[in-house]
């Protein structure tokens, strides 16, 4: 049996026109957010979007948008609920008026039903109320703040006091990698560190390699796992967590005199470019999470039961920063075609989504691709200056400081650093709608910003950069605490740019 038009859900593409459309129809907007690894995403738009009942209900009364949350990070940021999938309900300005995670095909239903009456009945109250909310999620950015020079010394005792003397790793709970803080004491280590924390180091790395995040059959790691043990893992790969552990590694081969560390890094590496290198520059965005494969333990078995997909979607910020990862272990393992490859990587995503006076975009393939994200500005220039520190060409330090100013021109915000998008209307997709609209200034970018504009400012002697990653980085001094564990991108930016001054 064949599937027609109206047995499928007409998905729209998020932007100005498809919520104008809301508008003037005067239906409620359906938002289906998640990114393409998720299996609970593929989970839902395989049944729950494809029950009769919901396809009839959600074509006839809502505009629904479905959103993937890789492609759009700035839409995701704002309007995820609870976690993917998401299932968001707004009104034809983008306001929310509620929204969950999972929902089976008959819970969905009776949802849908519920939000089409109260839209109906209270179509003018809800838009009055989400005006008044909106207006109020603009506060005025915080003083500025000096740089606070302890964060070291925090980070440590925060090490220190949430590390798991059972299993390694932090907390009691899910063990995740926290990759800035162990990278922040290595560093750490590597100057003054103690044996205390040479200890937390060394068992905690041992653990991500030789626990359930790592695939021993195929290389690559998971993304976490559920149990405090390093078992049960969520096993989608994504290329920022082993772009994060390649980085990891190298850095404690040395700091640790850890050569097998080093094995590890290199054995990764060869894992990412078979499964995500394309042979024209860049990478692949990530791979589908399947337990079932996952548990195969042979390459025989799991060539039977074949592959997970893999999202073939070439991202500017997750592929300059396996770019740089590329170029640091070019050195490290003694490899040139790393850093060949890193040098095509860049081009392509540089040379493909440049515009003048408009950065670069996020997406190298598919569409829609936004334009004018802080992520992409930051990753892009970071993988440009490190091409720059090895090769020496200008245009490796000429690029980088022409999308900072873009950056600075159009996303920062005296007090409060940069916003995660330009301020600047942009057209329909990129345009800000509902929450879009309000400032959003993502704490670890902005860090690893204010590295950037150090490092500019050691090239070229520009004071201009040299000031404005010191205003970046004292915009983020009190903030960084209160991420915990993530809070150590603070600390770690602290370090490489009293390096740098």
């Amino acid at each position: 049996m064949t599937t027609t038009e109206a047995d499928s859900i007409r998905w729209r593409e998020w932007g100005a026109s498809t919520f104008a459309g809301a508008a003037r129809e005067q239906k409620p907007v359906l938002l289906a957010l998640g990114p393409a690894w998720c299996p609970w995403t593929d989970e839902i738009d395989r049944v729950g979007y494809r029950d009769p009942d919901v396809v009839r209900l959600v074509n006839d009364r809502f505009v629904p948008v479905r959103v993937d949350a890789d492609r759009r990070p700035d839409i995701s940021e704002r309007y995820t609920v609870r976690g993917w999938p998401t299932t968001a309900f707004l009104t034809p300005e983008g306001g929310v008026l509620g929204g969950g995670t999972y929902l089976e095909p008959e819970r969905l239903v009776s949802v849908l039903r519920q939000v089409d009456d109260a839209f109906a009945a209270c179509r003018g109250d809800i838009e009055a109320r989400s005006a008044v909310a909106h207006d109020s999620r603009n506060p005025a950015p915080p003083d500025t703040g000096e740089i606070e020079t302890d964060a070291g010394q925090w980070l440590e005792t925060l090490l220190t006091a949430r590390f798991d003397q059972t299993w390694a790793g932090f907390g009691s709970g899910a063990k995740q990698i926290h990759p800035a803080a162990l990278l922040a004491a290595l560093r750490r280590t590597a100057t003054a560190g103690t044996t205390l924390l040479t200890d937390i180091l060394t068992r905690t790395l041992d653990a991500i390699a030789n626990g359930g995040l790592a695939d021993p059959v195929e290389g690559g790691f998971f993304r976490y796992c559920d149990q405090p043990d390093w078992s049960a893992p969520h096993t989608e790969k994504l290329m920022s967590v082993n772009a994060r552990l390649i980085e990891l590694y190298l850095a404690a081969a040395g700091v640790l005199e850890r050569p097998d560390y080093a094995d590890l890094a290199a054995a990764t590496i060869r894992f990412v470019h078979r499964t995500f290198a394309d042979p024209d520059g860049g990478f692949f965005a990530n791979q589908r999470a399947d337990a079932a494969y996952a548990a195969l333990a042979t390459p025989e078995a799991r060539l039977q039961h074949g592959a997970p997909p893999v999202d073939r979607t070439i991202y500017t910020d997750a592929s300059a920063l396996m770019a740089s990862v590329y170029t640091t272990a070019s050195q490290a393992l003694d490899d040139r075609s790393l850093i060949e490859f890193a040098a095509a990587t860049v081009d392509r995503v540089v040379m493909e989504t440049y515009e003048r006076g408009g950065g670069v975009g996020h997406a190298v393939t598919g569409a829609p691709a936004v334009r004018g994200l802080l992520t992409d500005q930051v990753a892009a220039s970071e993988a440009l200056l490190d091409l720059y520190d090895l090769a020496g060409q200008d245009v490796y330090l000429d690029t980088p400081q022409e999308l900072m100013l873009y950056c600075a021109q159009q996303m920062w915000d005296d007090g409060a650093g940069f916003r995660d998008r330009v301020r600047a209307d942009l057209p329909d997709a990129d345009a800000p709608i509902g929450l879009l609209c309000e400032p959003h200034h993502p704490f670890a970018l902005n860090c690893r910003a204010a590295v950037v504009l150090a490092r500019l400012a050691a090239h070229t002697g520009d004071r201009r950069f040299h000031r404005q990653s010191r205003q970046t980085l004292a915009s983020q001094a009190t903030r960084y605490q209160a991420h915990g564990l993530d809070g150590a991108d603070y600390a770690l930016a602290l370090e490489k740019i009293a390096l740098l001054e």
